[in-house]
């Protein structure tokens, strides 16, 4: 359980940042259908605690599940992330047009803790009204890119509060994502390794968290569907240790 409020709590805390650039993201945009093969409808997803770490006495080995759905086109228009028996803890919803979220809304459980509304798209800069709680803010994302780096930054009442860079390989996934907050002095840089199938095998993540400083995971994929998409994987820290199984269910167009 301490997991999944962990999950919920980085989620609020982001809220601002990384999933409003993301939304508003248009000389980047995450691939398809999360860059899946197929036009997949929805991702459900059991976080299962791995076997050497499984308890005889637990009701339940499944630490927490998230589920994504896209409409027609790959958008995300909802994430959920929920406890062990499917109740939603966390979600985002969002609305496009022609490729543009119009709108986005996240909830902690079934209080609303921020939501964003498009006010103009103009080229490479996206302005939206952000409210969180009373307050409303006017945020702006604009957007740049060189071959294949790309550059997101947000501002917030003219105050810069988010720079988010990528660098991506010739097929469009991120080998590296770099988020810096001015307002806080964090800073992150993850690192990505791919198979010859675009599935994440290594994740390098260094950054100002004094407490986590540098994070390894490697990841293990067992099976696959009938479009190429992975079933079941294995992930494990930078010791090789085990950290959880994964089983994921596709549903498709």
């Amino acid at each position: 359980m301490k997991n999944i409020i962990g999950k919920i709590t980085l989620l609020a805390g982001l809220l601002a940042s990384a999933v409003m650039v993301s939304c508003g993201g248009h000389s980047y945009r995450e691939l398809p259908f999360g860059g899946m093969n197929g036009r997949v409808q929805k991702v459900t997803v059991w976080h299962l605690r791995p076997e050497m770490w499984q308890g005889a006495s637990k009701k339940t080995d499944v630490m927490y599940m998230s589920a994504s759905v896209y409409d027609i086109n790959g958008n995300e228009i909802c994430s959920a992330v929920m406890d062990s028996i499917g109740r939603i803890q966390a979600e985002t919803e969002s609305l496009f047009e022609d490729g543009v979220c119009l709108r986005s809304t996240q909830k902690a459980g079934s209080k609303v803790i921020a939501q964003i509304n498009l006010r103009s798209k103009n080229r490479n800069v996206t302005e939206y009204d952000k409210r969180m709680g009373t307050e409303t803010t006017r945020m702006i994302i604009k957007e740049t890119s060189r071959g294949r780096n790309y550059k997101s930054t947000v501002t917030e009442n003219g105050l810069v509060t988010t720079i988010r860079e990528i660098r991506t390989d010739r097929d469009g996934y991120p080998v590296k994502i770099t988020d810096t907050y001015p307002q806080t002095g964090f800073k992150s840089v993850e690192t990505n390794i791919f198979d010859e199938r675009h599935n994440v095998t290594e994740k390098h993540v260094e950054s100002t968290d004094e407490d986590n400083p540098e994070e390894t995971t490697y990841t293990d994929y067992g099976g696959f569907d009938e479009h190429g998409n992975w079933t079941e994987a294995r992930t494990y820290n930078g010791r090789r240790l085990p950290v959880e199984v994964l089983i994921r269910e596709i549903e498709y167009w």
